[in-house]
């Protein structure tokens, strides 16, 4: 129950002096007398004073006692909630924090503000025993409050929900809730949404009351990829909404600047790609739109000249642990062909290139791996095999973080030339050469000569040449809105900084991985390794779900309706009409001579 103008409750003082002046009526009653003199009599007989019975035998000072209470009432304008009529108990409320949760509402503000508002409903309605629980529906499932009857702590908990993921896990936020409500005799769990999420294929436990929030007409175009590659720009644009919907396409370059604009007219589930070129230069681009229901999707952001996936190609017989250890290589596609079946025409289709026991006369112009060359061959001078007593690492950036203290290599070729990496008692049997201008690193025995493939140092040696010869890779999925980056540079790097669109920085140094801060603004941030900078995009969340609010969902293969939304009932017109009947009657009373 709700008092939409508690300040009346003011005129309720009316009610004391009501009963005051029954208190203090003075009745008469017709009287003859054979003198007046006798009238003093009389008047001394009937002069006012406090009777209380006189109350208690009076229907009329009840009647109208009530209808004044009942006037009181209506002036305070009472409505009911629908938490209210849920009853007390003990629940654990879901609240959608997907995207999808920031279109307008009809009644002004967006869906998640209505999903909150009714959670604060729920709250501000439970008796004092009754526990609730916080649940944020992303696409992880957060606690947001545990459980708890103070209801403090849990409208401050609300206060820290906000919009964080492009889409809704509604099993992983519903297993989440069930698991918070073992504790509980006979919970329910509240789930407060629009719908837009996949089915749930598991049962529940538990009764599960599903409030439907937003309407399911929506007017929305989602800009939903951003790519440049330096002559061209091109974004996808989708309707995702139930309108058709006409806007202007706007561009900016990295000062700020508008350097294309379009217009364009998009249907209801259409998707189109609009391509600028000609563009000025710029290290980063900006597209954007308004007007529609959802602001989140109005915007998105790319660099120029991202590093796409780059091409390794593993020349050997087979190799599993070297095969392996390149394949952990994110971003890296790898591919292995027989040294007899390797032509140099291969060398313009990939970027890096690992030779294992081959050699091939004329070395390809890229960064390249070497293991096991050949004796004698005509790029390196090496001698014939023989066994190792020990080896020993230089000092060398490859060879960061890399124990070779428990590695045993049995027998290699000793190199001549080049920068030692390892230092045998046969003499050198790694190093690091020029290739045509790029880095050759050659180890003079095979990766199964020894244990070092079964040591942790070889995934470590293998990330920091792979790292050397591309420059750091930086892991786009780790960078997404609402999250906290782990950042793994090169095992080599000593510090890393991270600035945030706003100016604002976070540091940090070696032991890796660094945690970043929460990335919960959109924009370029710049990631800097040892001096070098690298741009990295992150766009606000989106989906390219219909945005339609759905009053039905599927919970293991069964529909569930939703409940009456959240809203008031006003009670103002039954207590008039109340108050109305009890004033007729008063009346009729009164004239009946009661």
């Amino acid at each position: 129950m709700t008092l939409l103008q508690p300040m009346a409750l003011l005129a309720a003082l009316s009610l004391p002096v009501i009963i005051l002046l029954y208190m203090l009526k003075k009745r008469t009653r017709p009287q003859t007398v054979s003198s007046v003199l006798l009238w003093e009599r009389l008047e001394r007989i009937s002069s006012p004073a406090l009777r209380i019975n006189r109350l208690l035998r009076n229907l009329l000072f009840y009647l109208q006692l009530l209808a004044a209470l009942l006037l009181v009432l209506a002036l305070a304008r009472p409505a009911l909630d629908w938490a209210g009529a849920l009853g007390g108990r003990d629940r654990v409320l879901i609240i959608d924090t997907s995207v999808s949760m920031g279109v307008a509402d009809s009644a002004g503000g967006t869906r998640l503000d209505r999903a909150l508002a009714e959670a604060r409903q729920l709250v501000n309605s439970k008796s004092g025993r009754d526990q609730i629980g916080i649940v944020a529906m992303g696409e992880e499932a957060t606690i947001i409050s545990g459980l708890t009857a103070n209801a403090a702590t849990l409208l401050s908990g609300l206060e820290r929900v906000n919009i964080d993921s492009g889409q809704a896990n509604a099993a992983a936020a519903l297993l989440l809730a069930e698991n918070m409500a073992h504790s509980l005799e006979e919970p329910e769990l509240v789930l407060l949404s629009d719908g837009v999420f996949a089915e749930v294929p598991q049962r529940l436990d538990y009764s599960l009351t599903y409030f439907a929030v937003g309407t399911t007409e929506v007017r929305n175009l989602a800009l939903e990829d951003l790519l440049g590659d330096g002559e061209r720009l091109y974004l996808t644009v989708l309707n995702n909404g139930t309108e058709e919907v006409a806007a202007t396409i706007q561009v900016s370059d990295d000062k700020g600047a508008v350097v294309g604009r379009r217009e364009i007219r998009v249907v209801p589930g259409e998707r189109t790609v609009q391509v600028w070129r000609n563009l000025p230069a710029s290290s980063w681009y900006r597209a954007t739109t308004q007007g529609d229901d959802l602001a989140w999707d109005n915007e998105i952001y790319a660099t120029v000249g991202e590093r796409s996936d780059e091409r390794l190609l593993l020349i050997s017989e087979g190799n599993l642990f070297l095969e392996r250890a390149l394949m952990l290589t994110p971003g890296l596609t790898v591919s292995k062909v027989a040294p007899e079946r390797y032509h140099s025409e291969m060398a313009a289709n990939h970027d890096y290139f690992v030779f294992d026991g081959y050699l091939p006369a004329q070395l390809p112009q890229a960064p390249l791996l070497v293991f096991d060359p050949p004796h004698p061959n005509s790029h390196m001078e090496t001698a014939a095999p023989t066994e190792l007593a020990d080896v020993t690492p230089a000092a060398h950036r490859l060879l960061e973080w890399v124990d070779f203290t428990e590695v045993n290599i049995s027998f290699a070729k000793s190199l001549r030339g080049g920068q030692v990496l390892l230092q045998s008692d046969r003499g050198p049997v790694a190093a690091e050469y020029s290739n045509q201008g790029h880095p050759l690193v050659a180890f003079g025995f095979a990766v199964q000569a020894g244990d070092l493939p079964l040591r942790p140092a070889f995934p470590i040696l293998m990330r920091n040449i792979l790292d050397y010869f591309r420059g750091y890779q930086v892991d786009l999925g780790e960078f997404r809105f609402g999250r906290m980056p782990l950042i793994q540079p090169p095992y080599a790097a000593e510090t890393v900084s991270l600035q945030a669109p706003d100016g604002s920085l976070s540091a940090g140094s070696a032991p890796w991985p660094h945690q970043g801060p929460v990335l919960d603004e959109p924009g370029i941030y710049t990631l800097t390794i040892d001096g070098s900078e690298v741009l990295v995009p992150v766009n606000p969340p989106a989906t390219s779900e219909n945005l339609s609010a759905r009053s039905t969902i599927n919970i293991a293969g069964e529909p569930r309706d939703s409940q009456r939304r959240g809203g008031q009932l006003p009670l103002f017109m039954p207590l008039a009409l109340f108050a109305l009947a009890v004033i007729g009657l008063e009346w009729w009373v009164d004239n009946s001579g009661y």
